[in-house]
């Protein structure tokens, strides 16, 4: 028995899917995932593709429940165990998309990434994807109406100057390193084509979803592999954020003037020569860059913005 067939539960068969040059877009939860945004990226296009569920991943070979623990739900009164998922979907795209889609969601695995890359892999090359794209997100000091910078890294000269082209740079960290990177320099060593994507996420929105910043992942997606995707819902989602962060601010003149400062800082795309850490690395593993003198007060809204999504959690 393969790895593939041990530790994946296949719902289609899939030499008969019969796909597109299929390009997998993934996200995985946990440490890369700042605002929720590559796991909301992907999620999104679940709800809003005609998708069909083709594989899920067993946990427990993989996972370490103390750390991403399983949850408890009840359901018709009885009260029942839900564990990390982590699924991968396909979607048949209009004929004027050059690929169709294969989407992959789950949490970060903690045990194992050896044997998981193989396993992605091995899954991905039966699907006969044609690109891997890992999205990813970090906490930033940047200010949530800033345009969201992007960094990225591919693994074939043609993708690298579509990066390029779209002037998005990449980093030169070197330290402790996600999945993505793990994934994607085994795919180069398969012959696979793969790319990297991450987006710079506000700090004072740590725990609040970011369609914003998903938005701009996807974007990024559609460019690069010349395949239209809904973004409409997501973008209403984003200024309705937007707009309720600044509502938020407006009665409290000391948080609205640390983000006028915030707003004024460079932006990383000013940047001629980006330093910061490769996309799937959070950039508090380099020394990270100085914050506005204005830190604390915005340590302030991201309280406020905690309590303001456990009052909503709370109502539901």
């Amino acid at each position: 028995m393969t790895d593939l067939e041990q530790y994946v539960r296949l719902f289609e068969p899939l030499a008969g899917l019969h796909l597109r040059k299929p390009v997998a877009v993934l996200g995985f939860g946990g440490w890369i995932d700042a605002g929720f945004a590559a796991t909301g990226a992907v999620r999104y296009l679940v709800d809003q593709l005609p998708v069909s569920r083709v594989a899920e991943l067993d946990p427990e070979p993989f996972y370490s429940f103390t750390d991403t623990r399983p949850r408890v739900r009840v359901r018709d009164g009885v009260r029942e165990p839900e564990w990390p998922m982590a699924e991968w979907f396909f979607a048949r795209m209009p004929d004027e998309a050059a690929h169709d889609l294969i989407l992959f969601t789950g949490p970060e695995p903690n045990l194992r990434w050896q044997t998981f890359t193989g396993v992605m892999l091995d899954l991905l090359q039966a699907l006969d994807v044609s690109t891997i794209v890992s999205l990813g997100a970090v906490l930033a000091p940047v200010h949530h109406r800033a345009r969201v910078s992007l960094r990225g890294r591919g693994t074939t000269d043609e993708l690298k100057a579509e990066l390029r082209r779209r002037k998005i740079g990449s980093g030169n960290y070197q330290g402790p390193t996600g999945i993505s990177t793990v994934l994607l320099l085994a795919a180069q060593e398969r012959g696979l084509a793969g790319l990297s994507l991450s987006a710079s996420s506000p700090s004072y929105l740590a725990n609040v979803p970011n369609p914003r910043t998903s938005a701009a992942l996807l974007r990024a997606v559609a460019e690069i592999n010349h395949v239209p995707l809904p973004l409409g819902q997501l973008e209403r989602d984003s200024r309705a954020l937007m707009d309720q962060v600044d509502q938020s601010i407006e009665s409290q003149p000391e948080l609205r003037e640390a983000l006028e400062r915030l707003a004024d800082e460079p932006s990383e795309s000013s940047e001629p020569d980006p330093v910061e850490p490769a996309p799937e690395v959070p950039a508090s593993d380099e020394p990270p860059p100085e914050l506005p003198s204005s830190a604390a007060v915005l340590r302030d809204l991201e309280d406020w913005l905690r309590n303001l999504q456990k009052k909503d959690n709370e109502e539901q």
